[in-house]
């Protein structure tokens, strides 16, 4: 596989393995490993997420990245002009985003920009973010209704929660073991055991770290909480409000496959009251 990363971290890729392979024994394959460095140590679904993002926030909005893992996004967030920060429960990916932006924007406090912890108990004044990113985070929360509420009370009015995740409703293959996967393993997690067992894989991962979210369900949790749910790209809204009804009713085959159970992944961007 040719390598997506950039050179300079060529020289830092063997180390990244290794930390990769042990925490995803079992999980990863080989090439998974390689991919996930490409995707979200590399620049490859950072470079997508900044640009289904940041075209719609104002200038110098001061973003949180939940869950930034190598810091990828907030890097590329700053260098198009965002106040971005994140926020990792891995230190060893916390570390290594500080070097990086270090090395890349020394103008920037990286002790500050990224910090170790859960965003929910770090003391972020309320209301102050006009956006939180949730780039494939969903999945690995047991309470996501609980993360979101949490995360509504950090956003001004009209701020905006940015999500991509699985839909684990879809008949797809699993996003992290990378085998066949439909609706009926999500609702049964003996089963699923049982099925990665038969594989040859080893289910710890699943068992403590994956929680099957759908596309449903997480556009119903945001609903639920007034949010106006858009589609991420291209951006569209799916809510039926009434200030969209027109778009929607021009839209609606669109707005229904949006909405579906039957896509592969949640990608959603939800816009808060008040603006």
């Amino acid at each position: 596989m040719t390598s997506q990363l950039p050179a300079f971290l060529e020289n830092e890729a063997p180390g990244l393995v290794a930390y990769l392979t042990r925490l995803y024994q079992g999980t990863f394959t080989a090439e998974a490993i390689r991919t996930h460095l490409d995707a979200h140590v590399g620049y490859g679904f950072a470079d997508y997420a900044v640009a289904v993002s940041a075209p719609h926030l104002p200038a110098a909005a001061k973003v949180l990245d939940l869950g930034c893992g190598f810091g990828s996004y907030v890097l590329r967030a700053r260098e198009a002009g965002l106040d971005a920060v994140g926020i990792e429960l891995a230190a060893f990916e916390i570390e290594f985003a500080r070097a990086r932006l270090r090395r890349l924007r020394p103008q920037d406090d990286a002790d500050k920009v990224f910090r170790v912890g859960d965003a929910t108990e770090l003391g972020f004044v309320p209301g102050s973010f006009d956006a939180v990113t949730l780039w494939n985070v969903l999945e690995h929360i047991d309470d996501a209704a609980a993360l979101l509420r949490s995360v509504d009370r950090l956003l001004k009015p009209g701020g905006q929660i940015f999500i991509v995740c699985p839909n684990y409703d879809a008949t797809r293959d699993e996003a992290h073991y990378h085998v066949p996967w439909n609706a009926d393993l999500s609702r049964d997690r003996g089963k699923a055991v049982d099925y990665l067992r038969s594989l040859g894989r080893d289910p710890a991962f699943f068992e403590t770290s994956i929680y099957c979210r759908s596309n449903r369900e997480v556009i119903g949790i945001l609903e639920n909480l007034g949010y106006a749910v858009f589609e991420l790209s291209p951006r569209r809204p799916i809510s039926c409000r009434l200030r969209y009804l027109v778009t929607i009713l021009r839209q609606w085959k669109a707005v229904q496959n949006a909405r579906s159970n039957l896509k592969h992944s949640v990608e959603i961007a939800a816009v808060k009251a008040g603006r």
